[in-house]
């Protein structure tokens, strides 16, 4: 299982409603005060078709 976050308040380039996917940038979100921007989602990783 993986975490993800999704944009509940628009910052940066980031826009609402969007998916932040990327582990680093997770992780810079979260250390940041953007994290109020932000809700933690959990996800699986899709595979094949």
């Amino acid at each position: 299982m993986n975490i993800h976050l999704v944009v509940v308040a628009a910052f940066a380039t980031y826009p609402k409603g969007a998916l932040i996917t990327n582990a680093d940038l997770i992780e810079q979100v979260l250390a940041s005060e953007n994290r109020k921007c932000v809700v933690r989602i959990s996800a699986t990783p899709q595979q094949g078709g």
